[in-house]
């Protein structure tokens, strides 16, 4: 089945391992499944197989149980290993899942480490590589054209052609620094923000080109 776009998926610009996660953090010494979903308002199932997978991983441990009816008992948990705003995305084996998190790394380094600067793909993609994660030039350059095209990005300076040539400088403009969440570039040609909720750009080339 196919994924649906994030505009579909997220209520109040968060997908429900998001709102999960959200609830995990603001209760990190002691919370139960039923807890997340009720506070989370994200369904049961949805909780337990993310609880699952955070196990896996590592993020998550069981650090008691209570009763839960008179026969039955239920996990308590706590959190060890702190993600930070964005909820780890991993799959059914606890691993992680490395697409999306590289729009995150190069949108962090955008806001943190070359703010008010310019740059070029080449330098944001060296900058937001780690020794655990490469970032590739043609993702990189990807995802600064379309940051450029929805308005978040200024040219600097033009690219050169020839023998000397030289990719586009950009700078963050400081009115588009949306929050800690990366936008994100969709299958729908757009461009969503999670932090404003909304859809910021749309292709219209690509849009009329997928009606034909």
């Amino acid at each position: 089945m196919a994924r649906l776009p994030a505009t579909q998926e997220m209520r109040g610009g968060k997908t429900p391992r998001q709102r999960v996660w959200e609830q995990v953090r603001k209760q990190p010494e002691r919370f139960t499944q039923a807890q997340l979903a009720e506070f989370g308002k994200v369904s049961d199932s949805i909780v337990k197989d993310y609880v699952k997978v955070l196990l896996k991983a590592g993020f998550i441990a069981v650090i008691d149980t209570e009763p839960a009816g008179r026969i039955c008992r239920r996990n308590i948990y706590a959190l060890i290993k702190d993600n930070g705003v964005e909820a780890p995305r991993l799959t059914k084996k606890g691993e992680t899942v490395t697409q999306g998190s590289v729009n995150e790394a190069m949108w962090g380094t955008l806001r943190r480490v070359l703010k008010g600067q310019s740059f070029n793909f080449r330098e944001l993609a060296s900058f937001a590589s780690t020794t655990s994660q490469t970032v590739g030039e043609e993702t990189a350059r990807n995802y600064v054209h379309a940051l450029a095209a929805a308005g978040y990005l200024e040219c600097t300076k033009e690219a050169v052609a020839g023998k000397k040539a030289q990719p586009a400088r950009y700078r963050l403009k400081r009115q588009m620094e949306s929050g800690p969440r990366a936008p994100m570039i969709q299958r729908t040609k757009t461009v969503y923000d999670p932090n404003w909720n909304r859809i910021v750009w749309v292709d219209e080339i690509g849009a009329e080109d997928e009606t034909l």
